[in-house]
C-alpha cells in the first residue's frame, strides 16, 4: 500500500529529545513521508545544523512563548496534542538520563534538579493519553520501526500505538520515581504509595533455574554502592545465584574490622572465619564445611593477598568478591578455571533502605534488618563469657543473622564449624549444627572454646542439648517466657548465656 497523496492537512511531528541519537535521520525520514516538523530548543538546533526544515514551537502555535521552559506547556501546544482532532500526529520525546546525575557525588542538589525536565514528561504523557490519534515515541530504537510502518502502510495499527503509549507511561513513571527516590525515602512510617524506579543493568543467562529468564536491575538515582557497583575483573558474567550469595557474603564480612572470609551457597553461610590474617581466615572458613563451600561464593573484607589467592587457587569457589586484588593475586587466580573475580566498595548502610519481596498479587515491604545489636549485650547466667568465648559468640551471632530461620551456628573460636539453617524446629537447627560441628577435626582451632548462636530465643532443652555437644557459651535473643529456665539450665552446666534482646529471623 502506498502513502495517500490527498490529505486534508499535512501531518505534524513534534520532537523534544535530550538523547539526539538518530534524531536527524528520523526527522529527514519523516519529512520524506510528508510530515511537517516542530522542534524545541537543542533539538531545533540539531535539525537546523543538519539543514532539516522545521518550525519552532512559537511558529507552530502562532504565539511568542516565554523564555522559560515552562512556556512549552502553553495551552495551545497541549491542545494540539490532546484535542479530539489533534494537530500533532507524532510526538518523540526522551529525557536526560537523570539517574546519571543523581548518582554523581560531585553534583549538588541544585545542580541535579537543574537537569529535571518539567516539559518533556508532560508532552509525552499527553501524546500517550491520546494514543488513538497520536503516536508516542520515547525510545530512539523505535524510530526505524515507526518509519518502516508508516512507509509501508501509511498508518500504525491501534495495538502498536497502545504498546508505545504504555512504554511512554512506564518511561515517565521511571523518570519521576528517580527524582522521588533522590529527594525522598526518609519517611518515619510507610507511605500509602511507594513507587520504585529500576534500571536494567544486565541480562542474566537465566534465573534460579535454567527455564527461568532473569535480569539484574539497580535502583535508579542511587549512588553506586553494594551490588550495583560490582565490577567483574575476571571470568564469565555473574548469574542469578551469584548475586543472591554475594548479598549475604558481603554483608557478613563487612560486619568485621579484622580480616574475614565468608563462603555462601544458596543464600546460606557455609563457612565463615575471621582473624589477623586473611589467608588463614579463608582456610578456616572453607575447612568449616568443605562440601558446603564447594562451588560457593566467597567474600572477603580486605585486599586479596598472594597468600590468600594461593589458597583459593587450591580449592573451588565459583566467585570471589573483595575490595581489591593484589597484582600477584590476580596473576595466581587467572589460571583458575571457571572463577569470577569481583570488586565491591565498602558496604554502606541506609537507615531507611527497604526490603521488598514479591508475593502473588502484591509485595511485602519491610525495613532491612541491618543492625545486629540494638543495645548492650546482657549476660543472664552466673558465669560471664571469657574474652575468647565472646569473640566466638560475636562471629557465630553474625553468621546466624544471615542464615535462614530457624538458624543455629556453632563456632570454635572465630571459625564457624556447624550451621543448622532453615529448619522448622529450633531444636532441629541446634542438633543439626552440633552434628555438623562434630564432623570437624578439632585441629581447626586447637584450644578455642566451642560456642553456639541462635537467631531465636532458646529454652532449657536447647541449652542442655548444646551442653551435651561440648558448648561452653551461648548467645541468643532472649525475651521468651522460658528465659528463666534457660538461664537455670546454663548455670547447672556452667555455660555462659548471653542475651542480645533482638532476634534476626530470615525466611
Amino acid at each position: 500500500m502506498t502513502p495517500r497523496k490527498d490529505r486534508e492537512r499535512v501531518r505534524t511531528a513534534l520532537l523534544h529529545v535530550a538523547d539526539r541519537t538518530g534524531v536527524v535521520e528520523f526527522a529527514k525520514a519523516l519529512i520524506g513521508l510528508g510530515f511537517e516538523l516542530v522542534a524545541t530548543g537543542p533539538t531545533s538546533t540539531a535539525l537546523r545544523h543538519a539543514q532539516a526544515p522545521h518550525k519552532t514551537i512559537s511558529e507552530f502555535i502562532g504565539e511568542r512563548l516565554p523564555a522559560d521552559a515552562l512556556g512549552l506547556l502553553h495551552p495551545k501546544l497541549i491542545a494540539a496534542v490532546t484535542d479530539e482532532k489533534p494537530r500533532v500526529d507524532l510526538v518523540a520525546v526522551n529525557l536526560y538520563p537523570l539517574s546519571s546525575a543523581t548518582a554523581d557525588p560531585a553534583l549538588s542538589q541544585d545542580e541535579v534538579l537543574a537537569y529535571v525536565d518539567p516539559v518533556g514528561p508532560a508532552l509525552l504523557r499527553a501524546a500517550a493519553r491520546n494514543f488513538k490519534q497520536v503516536i508516542a515515541l520515547c525510545d530512539p530504537d523505535d524510530y526505524q520501526q515507526a518509519v518502516d510502518t508508516l512507509k509501508a502502510y501509511d498508518r500504525m495499527l491501534p495495538d502498536r500505538r497502545q504498546t508505545l503509549a504504555a512504554k511512554a507511561f512506564h518511561y515517565c513513571a521511571y523518570y519521576d520515581s528517580t527524582v522521588a527516590q533522590y529527594l525522598g525515602g526518609q519517611w518515619e512510617e510507610f507511605p500509602d504509595e511507594v513507587v520504585i524506579a529500576l534500571k536494567k543493568s544486565a541480562d542474566l543467562r537465566y534465573g534460579e533455574n535454567p527455564h527461568q529468564s532473569g535480569a539484574f536491575y539497580t535502583l535508579s538515582g542511587a549512588r553506586p554502592w553494594g551490588l550495583n557497583a560490582a565490577k567483574l575483573h575476571l571470568g564469565r558474567p555473574l548469574v542469578y545465584g551469584h548475586y543472591l550469595d554475594l548479598e549475604t557474603a558481603w554483608e557478613l564480612v563487612n560486619a568485621f574490622h579484622e580480616p574475614a572470609c565468608a563462603i555462601v551457597k544458596h543464600g546460606v553461610p557455609a563457612g565463615f572465619a575471621c582473624g589477623e590474617d586473611l589467608a588463614k581466615a579463608a582456610r578456616r572458613a572453607y575447612a568449616g564445611d568443605p562440601r558446603g563451600c564447594f562451588r560457593g561464593t566467597a567474600a572477603v573484607n580486605v585486599e586479596v593477598s598472594a597468600a590468600a589467592a594461593a589458597f583459593f587457587a587450591e580449592e573451588f569457589v565459583s566467585c570471589i568478591a573483595a575490595p581489591e586484588f593484589s597484582p600477584k593475586a590476580l596473576q595466581l587466580l587467572k589460571t583458575k578455571k571457571d572463577i569470577r573475580l569481583v570488586t565491591l566498595p565498602s558496604k554502606l548502610i541506609s537507615a531507611h533502605e527497604l526490603d521488598l519481596r514479591a508475593v502473588a498479587g502484591g509485595m511485602l515491604v519491610q525495613e532491612r534488618d541491618q543492625l545486629p545489636f540494638l543495645g548492650d549485650l546482657k549476660t543472664v547466667s552466673r558465669r560471664q563469657p571469657t574474652d575468647r568465648e565472646m569473640r566466638g559468640l560475636i562471629a557465630a551471632w553474625h553468621t546466624a543473622m544471615h542464615a535462614r530461620t530457624h538458624a543455629a551456628v556453632i563456632a570454635r573460636g572465630t571459625a564457624v564449624i556447624g550451621v543448622g539453617s532453615g529448619q522448622t524446629s529450633r531444636l532441629d537447627a541446634t542438633r543439626l549444627a552440633l552434628v555438623k560441628s562434630q564432623e570437624r577435626h578439632p585441629i581447626l582451632a586447637v584450644g578455642e572454646p566451642l560456642v553456639l548462636a541462635s537467631d531465636g530465643a532458646l529454652t532449657a532443652e536447647h541449652i542442655l542439648a548444646a551442653a551435651e555437644g561440648g558448648v561452653s557459651a551461648v548467645i541468643h535473643p532472649g525475651g521468651a517466657a522460658e528465659d528463666k529456665d534457660a538461664a537455670q539450665a546454663a548455670d547447672g552446666r556452667g555455660i555462659a548465656l548471653v542475651a542480645t534482646g533482638v532476634r534476626h529471623f530470615k525466611h
